[in-house]
């Protein structure tokens, strides 16, 4: 297949979520078509289980095409999608994510109980943001009080669920509310921040970085003050390096303003 073809995946109008996830197998195989790209997914994502090398767009493009073919039976949707996940290949995991992302009929609730059954499954970096900006944040745009969940996660000793909790943080960008509700949000944001800040994980001291950049860009000012409080706090070696990436996001002056204060 082209890499300019968009992937066709043709689909019956009734049919079993398990063949129907036979049938998508077949597409994700037969877009294989670069050896490199999939060597490339293997390296940068690791413990993502079986790798097919299916970008991303193509996923999408999948996962819309999977929803066009039932309009009018959600429940199949997501029975297709969970039959995904369990297949376990990264493009599996992936696609199911994207598929329940796409389906604007569930609601918070929904969302965020599918998040929750399969955030324990989670292995890799990929997958776990897919599933906090598909699922997991979506729901928290929609109902704030999945902050509480959030918070609670930071003591979880999967560390996956730990990044979770500052990954669903990121789509606040997109929640509607009221400009109090958003406030206490950022703030409570910067408490999981600070709560992960000494994380021995690597991939939960990396989206303490995102979540605090995402945040500078929703509340430059909030942001901005956080970093020039912790600027003075004893931090660790680590500490210090999360802080330095996060500062980035500031304008220059401040950034030098940060840095002048964390070498004092």
């Amino acid at each position: 297949m082209s890499k300019s073809s968009k992937p066709e995946l043709k689909l019956p109008a009734s049919a079993e979520p398990e063949e129907v996830v036979k049938l998508i197998t077949r597409a994700l195989e037969s877009l294989v078509d670069d050896e490199r790209y999939r060597e490339g997914v293997t390296r940068v994502i690791p413990g993502a289980g079986m790798v097919y090398g299916v970008r991303v767009p193509d996923l999408r493009e999948l996962a819309r095409q999977t929803i066009k073919t039932y309009p009018s039976q959600p429940d199949i949707v997501v029975e297709i999608a969970e039959a995904c996940w369990r297949v376990g290949s990264r493009e599996h995991s992936v696609l199911a994510i994207l598929i329940l992302a796409g389906m604007k009929v569930l609601t918070p609730e929904e969302r965020w109980e599918l998040g929750l059954r399969f955030l324990p499954d989670v292995g890799d970096w990929e997958t776990c943001d897919q599933l906090c900006m598909g699922l997991l944040g979506q729901a928290l745009t929609k109902k704030p009080t999945y902050m509480d969940s959030l918070e609670s996660w930071v003591q979880d000793p999967n560390f996956w669920v730990r990044r979770a909790a500052l990954a669903s943080t990121v789509v606040l960008r997109r929640a509607k509310f009221d400009a109090e509700t958003l406030q206490s949000l950022n703030q409570r944001t910067l408490g999981l921040c600070f709560d992960l800040l000494d994380d021995k994980e690597h991939y939960v001291r990396k989206a303490v970085d995102w979540a605090v950049r995402e945040l500078i860009r929703r509340d430059y000012d909030l942001g901005c003050r956080w970093l020039m409080a912790r600027a003075t706090d004893e931090l660790t070696t680590v500490a210090r390096s999360t802080l330095k990436k996060s500062a980035k996001k500031l304008s220059s002056e401040d950034q030098a303003r940060f840095l002048h204060k964390l070498d004092q």
